[in-house]
């Protein structure tokens, strides 16, 4: 859209630009004329050149998207694979860790049994 207006507002502004030139020539009709022609030409030219331009950039950031595209996805292929191998490495550790855990709830467990009836024992006396 922004190329539209920028296209669109360089041919008001261009065509403006040639009607104020055409109003205050200080040439004669005919060599007005003339430079009109020759003028319309390069202007021409320079809407190609421009054109052309402008499509270029178009395919560029379009290749550009497609590479762009290509590379996250290689990239999360890769974070994905990371993760994986991460989980796969410390799974050992968690099942180490919880059958710690197991055992330290199991003699937390036992001591409180343990200590149960002493606590009720002093209370009595």
């Amino acid at each position: 859209m922004g190329a539209k207006r920028f296209l669109y507002g360089f041919i008001l502004g261009s065509a403006a630009a040639g009607l104020a030139t055409l109003f205050a020539a200080p040439q004669s009709g005919k060599e007005t004329r003339e430079a009109i022609k020759t003028n319309k030409d390069q202007f021409i030219n320079q809407l190609k050149d421009l054109k052309a331009s402008i499509m270029d950039v178009k395919e560029a950031s379009t290749h550009a998207t497609k590479e762009g595209r290509v590379h996250v996805s290689h990239f999360i292929r890769e974070v994905n694979t990371a993760i994986g191998k991460w989980k796969a490495e410390t799974l050992p550790q968690q099942i180490e860790i919880q059958k710690e855990l197991g055992e330290i709830e199991a003699a937390i467990s036992q001591l409180e049994a343990e200590l149960a009836p002493h606590e009720t024992g002093k209370g009595a006396n």
